[in-house]
């Protein structure tokens, strides 16, 4: 057998060209015995050891080929295709920062690699820097113009900077050109889908996912994009369908397994509920993650005892994550386990003292616990994290409540801040009246579901599923008009003040970061919450229940001050606003409310809405 270390310069290229043409047959096993002894330990050819690491790579094992690029970039540093190999086995391994160290080498010793260009693009969008991401896909074109992946890749940056009429006209020009690659266009249809769905044609997007999934029928991706849009469009049954289909080809798609419940939950599917869990269970019995995602739903249907055991094998599944014991942690306080509770959030901020969820969680349960000295100081913690979360200013100004501290008065002044505008008649309308009936018969259309979704505040009652603002629903923006006149002038009579949660965000630009309308049944109800993206809150009542407007009691009235859980307050309740047809109410977004039961056969019918500081937050 000829021995190939000694091959000459001919030969070896010879050698090496076969076992090219192995690696793209597959044959791995023949392809690695060609080049074992060119690349045997103490080898000097950079080649062979960059093709075995190919082969590693192909095999799975990324460690070993990991360690035979760097092998071969050690002897020959200016190899621009290895720095790129490597970079793109990095990536795979969420290794993104090393990741982009590799493929910015393989761009500066050779600018026009525009497959160097593009993936360091994925990178910088999987750091979640899609402007810059934007840049690399659009230098990959420059060099590149009919570059398909690119042009694919630059439309899914274009929508997730909300930008996607852009990336609509990317991708019908690339569409336009065409592929045989049958996957390529499928691929681009999808996105296409997407750009469509952000701009809300869900007929044409679904059309989109619709083609896509008829040239190839195994892209979960498809099957669960056409599950939202199905929803949009209340096709409610075929959307369980399409998320059942994604769920069949990637089982452990825990979003897919998360929205495939609430719509159960919301079409009243009792018996399907959660069900998808216990079929994924059964196929993976060690991942942790599964029972934990079943316990996060069991939570929110208040079955304490069987969320507290997936929590607690979830726990022991995933011994490094702190989901678990945080879940875990907020079950022991709602039993009043306070001591058992308190040991499960110090795991989670010990494990993790930059999460300011678990700091905030922590906060509550002390407060539950009477220790609102030891609540004050977690809350802080979490406000210094994340000093927007209106949820961690909540618990927050009511530790100092409970404490009796006077700044708390100054922080949710009811007065001041919670403030009633009598909106201005829009055009075309003879009254309020006739118009609050006209939007209120307009709303019964979006009013698709059975019951309340489970991860809402809302009780016996329905809300909509999409933003209702800049949806082209005529009545809505009319209204809308009015409304912005209302925030507008709120935010202007806001005082300047940095050291205020409130009011250190004063802007004169807004912007509307949710927009829905809720419809309460017969003992109907709000339970007392915070809006924890807001700034500004609101409630526009559009029809009331005569046990609502009647001068007798507090029946589906709103009401300001009241946590949602026991803390020892005396007075929890600290304004009650009577409900009017017409009227909208505006209040920060970290001020508990909530709402008092109402009997009647009448439907109690609000619009409400998010309001946040412009793109220019102060």
């Amino acid at each position: 057998m000829t021995q190939v270390a000694s091959l000459d310069p001919r030969q070896r290229a010879f050698v090496v060209k076969r076992a090219l043409d192995h690696m793209g047959r597959s044959e791995l096993a023949a392809a690695e015995g060609l080049l074992a002894a060119l690349a045997a330990p103490g080898s000097t050819d950079a080649d062979a050891l960059q093709l075995l690491g190919m082969i590693r790579r192909m095999q799975g094992r990324l460690q070993e080929a990991e360690d035979y690029y760097r092998q071969s970039l050690a002897i020959d540093p200016k190899q621009p295709n290895v720095h790129y190999n490597l970079g793109n086995l990095l990536k795979a391994q969420a290794r993104f920062d090393e990741a982009m160290e590799f493929l910015r080498e393989a761009i500066r010793q050779k600018p026009n690699y525009a497959e160097a260009h593009l993936n360091l693009g994925l990178v910088l969008s999987a750091k979640g820097l899609h402007a810059e991401a934007e840049k690399c896909c659009r230098e990959a074109l420059r060099i590149q113009p009919n570059f398909m992946l690119a042009k694919q890749t630059l439309a899914a940056e274009l929508n997730d900077q909300e930008r996607p009429k852009e990336g609509e006209k990317v991708l019908r020009a690339a569409l336009a050109i065409g592929s045989r690659d049958t996957r390529q266009i499928a691929a681009l249809e999808h996105n296409l889908g997407m750009s469509l769905k952000m701009q809300r044609r869900y007929k044409e997007a679904l059309a989109c996912f619709d083609a896509a999934k008829a040239k190839v029928p195994d892209m979960p991706v498809v099957d669960y994009n056409r599950a939202n849009t199905l929803q949009h469009l209340g096709r409610m049954e075929e959307a369980v369908e399409a998320y059942r289909h994604a769920l069949r080809a990637f089982p452990l798609d825990m979003v897919a397994h998360a929205d495939l419940n609430k719509l159960l939950y919301r079409m009243g599917a009792e018996e399907e509920f959660l069900k998808s869990y216990d079929a994924v269970a059964s196929l993976y019995p060690d991942r942790g993650i599964v029972p934990l995602e079943k316990a996060n739903f069991q939570f929110l249907r208040g079955d304490y005892a069987a969320a507290r055991e997936g929590y607690e094998r979830a726990a022991v599944m995933m011994p490094n994550h702190v989901m678990p014991h945080d879940g875990l942690a907020l079950i022991l306080a709602q039993s009043n386990e306070f001591e058992a509770a308190i040991r499960e959030h110090e795991i989670v901020v010990r494990m993790e003292p930059l999460n300011g969820p678990g700091w905030r969680n922590y906060a509550e349960t002390l407060l539950r616990a009477g220790d609102a000295a030891g609540a004050l100081k977690a809350a802080e913690k979490a406000i210094e994290i994340e000093p927007f979360s209106q949820a961690s200013l909540a618990i927050w100004a009511t530790s100092m409540r409970v404490l009796g501290d006077p700044l708390e008065s100054r922080i949710n002044d009811y007065d001041k801040f919670v403030r009633v505008y009598e909106l201005d008649l829009p055009q075309g309308y003879s009254d309020m009246a006739e118009f609050n009936r006209d939007l209120n018969q307009y709303l019964d259309r979006l009013h698709l579901d059975n019951r309340e979704s489970i991860v809402q505040t809302l009780r016996l009652g329905t809300q909509t599923y999409d933003n209702i603002f800049g949806a082209g629903h005529a009545p809505v923006e009319a209204l809308r008009a009015k409304i912005d006149e209302a925030v507008k002038d709120y935010i202007a009579r806001m005082a300047t003040d940095r050291e205020h949660p409130l009011l250190r965000r004063k802007n004169s630009e807004f912007e509307y970061a949710g927009s829905w309308s809720s419809r309460l049944r017969d003992c109907g109800f709000h339970t007392n919450h915070v809006h924890a993206m807001g700034w500004i809150s609101s409630a526009y009542y559009v029809a009331l229940p005569d046990a609502v407007t009647s001068a007798n009691g507090e029946e589906g009235w709103i009401k300001f001050g009241e946590p949602n859980f026991e803390c020892g307050l005396a007075n929890a309740v600290q304004r009650s606003v009577q409900p009017k047809v017409g009227t909208l109410v505006l209040f920060p977004s970290y001020m508990w409310h909530g709402t008092v039961p109402f009997r009647s056969a009448q439907s109690r019918t609000t619009i409400a809405f998010d309001v946040v500081p412009g793109r220019r937050e102060q």
